[in-house]
C-alpha cells in the first residue's frame, strides 16, 4: 500500500514513540522511511543549528540503526523552518506515499505537533496522511501511540463518491492482510421514513458489491448501514466495534462536501483510534 513513508516528529519523547509504528508500516508495505524534524528558532535556545542537528541525530541514532537492520532504507531531514510547510515540502520532494504524524488531541495542554499543525499539513499536502493517536499510561507518565495492529479492524466509511471508491480500491489490494474490514454508509436522518428505507436499501446493494470484491481478495468483511450524523456514527462504531484504523477521504459528496471536510475533521479529532486521510483529487 505504502512503499515510502515520511515520519514527522518533534523533539518530544511522545514523538520518538512513533518508531513503535514501524511494524505496522512494514505490513502496509513500507520499504523506505524518511524522518523529518523541522527546527524553529525557539527550539535552538542559543545553540547553533549544526549543534542542535548533531544532538537530535544522536538521540535517534540507535532507532535508525534498528530500522535499517530490518532492510528499510532510512533518511533523516532536519530543515530549519515552519513545521507544516517543511513537512508538506519534504513529502513532495521525496515523493512519499504516506505521511505519519502524531496528534494527542485538543484536551491536552501540550500537544504533539499541535492540532493546528496537523490540520495545516492536511491542507498543504496531497499525500495520504496517517494521524496517530496516543493513550496515557497513567497521570504524569509517558504517552504511548496506539500504533499496534492497525490492520486488525479497519473501518471504511463511504458516501459512494469517486474519492470514497478510491480509498476502497486502495484497501482492496491489501484485503488479505486485514483481519476484519467494516464497510459503512451513513444515511441522512433528515428524510422521511420511506426515503430513509430506500436509501438504506440502495446502500446495502452497493456495499454488497464491494463486499464481494473484498471477499475475492480473501478479505473478511462486515457491512454496516446507520442513520444519523456521519461523523458521530463513525466515532460510535469505532468505539463499539473496537476499530483500530479509520480510512476515509478528506472530502466527499453531499453532507461531507465541506471544508476539509467537517466530517473528516470531526472524526480526526474525536476518534480514539488512528485515522488515515486521503486527499480528494
Amino acid at each position: 500500500m505504502f512503499n515510502k513513508v515520511l515520519l514527522a516528529m518533534d523533539s518530544s519523547s511522545a514523538a520518538r514513540e512513533l518508531f513503535n509504528c514501524i511494524p505496522d508500516l512494514r505490513i502496509m508495505g513500507m520499504k523506505e522511511l524518511v524522518i523529518i524534524h523541522s527546527i524553529s528558532v525557539d527550539q535552538l535556545q542559543g545553540k547553533s543549528l549544526d549543534n542542535y542537528r548533531q544532538v537530535f541525530a544522536g538521540r535517534i541514532e540507535e532507532k535508525i540503526k534498528a530500522i535499517e537492520q530490518k532492510e528499510i532504507a532510512v533518511k533523516l531531514l532536519m530543515p530549519f523552518g515552519h513545521a507544516a510547510e517543511e513537512i508538506a515540502l519534504a513529502a513532495e520532494e521525496e515523493n512519499v506515499d504516506l505521511i505519519l504524524i502524531g496528534s494527542i488531541g485538543e484536551n491536552i495542554v501540550r500537544e504533539f505537533l499541535l492540532g493546528s499543525t496537523v490540520t495545516e499539513v492536511i491542507r498543504r499536502t496531497n499525500k495520504p496522511l496517517l494521524i496517530e493517536k496516543y493513550i496515557h499510561l497513567g497521570e504524569g507518565t509517558r504517552l504511548l501511540p496506539i500504533c499496534f495492529q492497525k490492520l486488525a479492524t479497519v473501518l471504511l466509511p463511504t458516501d459512494f463518491s469517486p474519492d470514497s471508491d478510491r480509498v476502497y480500491r486502495k484497501f482492496l489490494s491489501a484485503a488479505g492482510k486485514i483481519h476484519r474490514i467494516i464497510l459503512l454508509n451513513v444515511v441522512d436522518k433528515g428524510q422521511s421514513a420511506g426515503e430513509i428505507s430506500q436509501q438504506e436499501q440502495k446502500a446495502a446493494d452497493r456495499l454488497k458489491e464491494w463486499q464481494k470484491k473484498f471477499n475475492k481478495k480473501d478479505g473478511s468483511v462486515d457491512i454496516k448501514i446507520s442513520t444519523g450524523v456521519t461523523s458521530q456514527e463513525i466515532v460510535s462504531i469505532v468505539e463499539s466495534e473496537g476499530v483500530t484504523l479509520v480510512a476515509m477521504p478528506t472530502k466527499g459528496l453531499g453532507l461531507a462536501k465541506l471544508i476539509m471536510g467537517r466530517t473528516a475533521e470531526a472524526v480526526m479529532r474525536r476518534s480514539n483510534c488512528p485515522v488515515l486521510l486521503f486527499k480528494v483529487k
